[in-house]
Parts: structure tokens; C-alpha cells; sequence
């Protein structure tokens, strides 16, 4: 009878355990720093939701988050402002700008008295979806290109409000290329979501020309680009912007499953070397498709949102090589090493650099 080398059974009993254990049993992972997310979506001015999010916060030890669904001054922004006014040191509000009224006569030359307006009601920053280069269309139906010429009194006027603009444009590079074996997202779920029609979508390439284009012109103006600013997949692409462009930034939000992919000590260099200008950011929305006055679905939420967080600072903070990807892309096989940034990295990254750039915060001393 064949017999199994000890050995064998022995690595089996070790390793293969390892390998197919999930994350939910584990303690959370708590830090021990002051962390601000720039990227974090909260549909609606809801208490409910807010609520949760904090307890949330408190569990992993997240200090504070920039709501990006502020809205408009004639909106629902007057409602954030006032949840803000509740939560002062914990809830940072971006207003959006109104592109449901681009066929109204004089919409461009409005913007910036609307963003005047909201600064005046208390917004801290302007969020520009990834809709813009996209799928906007102008009153003749033509399609906006983000460095059009008549946005840049918006850009100019967020520069001497001294607002930054937390810009999406583009998305990962990929998602431009045909579905094949090679493609990450293959089989994953929303894989149709992650790619897009190359004839019927402007290219990577001019998407990329036009969010450069607004950085060159209004240098007075801080951008912070969504998402490493759509270029993870080329870091050196990136650190030739920062170099070339002192006025952007970027946050990290929703781009893990790619930095995952690298190297961690190309990751780590690359966050010490451009440390002044990288945000920490997680993307993804609290309570999210859940009714607020679902105890049971609540509950649920929160548990899965603190694991979210948790993920993220594992991955920046430790030198683990078996962090499941925070959001579970690949769950059932993806493991991604941590980086472990430097304590005065963490600093910048996780709160100085935020601070730096939006106003209304205190500035900690490093």
C-alpha cells in the first residue's frame, strides 16, 4: 500500500489550513495612528447611516471621513453641512457640481458662483466624478472633455477659494483592453462593469491628456486624483506627474487588488519616495443597498465595513503575505502581501498630507 511521506501529511496540516482560511475570525486590526479617509461615499445626508459609519470608525480606529456626495448649494448639501456641524471633527463635506442643468442657459458661467456658494455654506473640497471626459454631453449633445475651456473659471475659482478638487478621471488602464485569460478581473464579479467599449469611449491615453491639461493650467489649483490617479499600473507614469505637476496628488481608494499585484518593496519605495503626496482612501459606501431600519441588515453592514477597513490597514501597516484584498476581489485565492510603510510615512499619508491640503482641518504636528 502506497504510503504518504511524513513530511507531506506534515506540510499538508500546515500549510493547506493557510491557504483556504478566510479573514472573518480574525481580531480586527486596530491602528494605532490618526487616519482620515478622503474617499468615502454616503449617499444621502441620513443620520442613520452617518451613525453607522462612525461606530464603524471607532472599531478600527479611523479618526475621520470626506463625504463626497455633498451635492449642490441648492440641494441636499445644506442638510450635510448641518450633520457636519454635529460631527465636526469627524465628518469632512465635498460638494459636486450641478451637471444636471449643463442645458440651462448660462450654466457655465454660473459654476463659479455655485461653488462660491457652497464654500460659503462650509464645503471643504469639490469632487468631480468620472462621468466628465465621459458621458457628459454639453447643450449641443457634444461630449465635455475635462480640460474644455469654459471649466476653467470652476478650476480657477475652487484655486483661490483654496478648495482642492478630488478628481476621477479615467480608470485603470485595463479596463480599456479586451476581456481575455490575462485579464485580472476575468470571471470576477462586475467584470462586464470593469471594461469598457473602446469605440465608444474615449481612450485611457486622452483621458489622461485631458486631466493633465487642467493640472498644467491652473498650477494655483490642488487636484487630488481619484484612485492613484488611474495610473497603478504605472507607477512610474505617476511619479513623472507628481514631478512635473506640483500641485496634484492622489488618494489610494479602491486600487489595492492592483498595487497587491506588485512587488511590496516597489509599493513601499514608491509611498516613501512621493510620501508628501499620497492620501489614504477606501472608496465604497456606508450602508450601502441596506434599509437603515433593518437591525439585522445593520449589523451585518457594520461587520463587513469594519473588516473592509481592517483589510486596508493590514495591507499598509504590517508585512503580512496573507491580507485578503479589502474588497474581496478574488476571495477565494487572492492574497496580497502588506507593504508596512514607515511610521513617518503613515503620518503623512494617513492624516498630514489631508490636512495640508483641505481647509478646516488641524494641521498635527509631525
Amino acid at each position: 500500500m502506497y504510503r504518504t511521506a511524513p513530511l507531506v501529511l506534515l506540510a499538508l496540516a500546515l500549510f493547506a489550513p493557510r491557504v483556504l482560511a478566510q479573514d472573518e475570525d480574525k481580531p480586527l486590526h486596530k491602528t494605532g495612528y490618526r487616519v482620515i479617509n478622503v474617499h468615502r461615499h454616503v449617499d444621502s445626508p441620513s443620520p442613520e447611516a452617518v451613525k453607522a459609519e462612525l461606530e464603524v470608525l471607532d472599531r478600527v480606529g479611523v479618526s475621520a471621513i470626506v463625504v463626497l456626495d455633498g451635492g449642490t448649494s441648492d440641494g441636499k448639501l445644506p442638510a450635510w453641512i448641518e450633520l457636519r456641524k454635529k460631527h465636526p471633527e469627524r465628518l469632512i463635506v465635498f460638494g459636486n457640481v450641478p451637471w444636471g442643468r449643463i442645458k440651462q442657459d448660462n450654466f457655465f458661467e454660473n459654476l463659479p458662483r455655485e461653488i462660491a456658494d457652497q464654500h460659503k455654506l462650509g464645503v471643504q473640497g469639490l469632487k468631480i466624478f468620472k462621468q466628465l471626459g465621459m458621458s457628459i454631453r454639453d447643450g449641443k449633445g457634444e461630449l465635455l472633455k475635462g480640460d474644455d475651456p469654459r471649466l476653467d473659471p470652476l478650476w480657477a475659482k475652487c484655486g483661490e477659494l483654496g478648495i482642492p478638487v478630488l478628481i476621477h478621471m479615467a480608470d485603470p488602464k485595463e479596463y480599456w483592453y479586451p476581456l481575455t485569460y490575462n485579464t485580472f478581473h476575468y470571471g470576477m464579479k462586475s467584470e462586464q462593469e470593469q471594461h469598457y467599449d473602446r469605440d465608444k469611449m474615449p481612450s485611457w491615453e486622452e483621458l489622461i491628456r485631458q486631466r493633465d491639461h487642467i493640472l498644467k493650467k491652473h498650477p494655483k489649483t490642488n487636484f487630488i486624483g481619484a484612485h492613484m490617479g488611474s495610473l497603478t499600473f504605472d507607477l512610474k507614469q505617476l511619479g513623472e506627474t507628481f514631478d512635473k505637476y506640483p500641485n496634484f496628488s492622489v488618494d489610494c481608494s479602491a486600487r489595492t487588488r492592483i498595487l497587491g499585484r506588485l512587488n511590496p518593496m516597489a509599493v513601499r519605495d514608491f509611498f516613501v519616495k512621493y510620501q508628501d503626496r499620497i492620501l489614504f482612501g477606501t472608496d465604497s459606501s456606508a450602508l450601502n443597498n441596506v434599509k437603515p431600519d433593518d437591525e439585522k441588515a445593520v449589523a451585518a453592514w457594520k461587520d463587513r465595513a469594519s473588516r473592509f477597513y481592517s483589510r486596508h490597514l493590514e495591507y499598509f501597516e504590517t508585512n503580512r503575505v496573507d491580507i485578503v484584498e479589502p474588497y474581496g476581489w478574488g476571495k477565494e485565492w487572492l492574497r496580497i502581501p502588506g507593504v508596512k510603510l514607515p511610521p513617518q510615512v503613515l503620518e503623512k499619508f494617513y492624516h498630514a498630507n489631508a490636512e495640508k491640503l483641505i481647509p478646516g482641518l488641524t494641521r498635527k504636528k509631525d
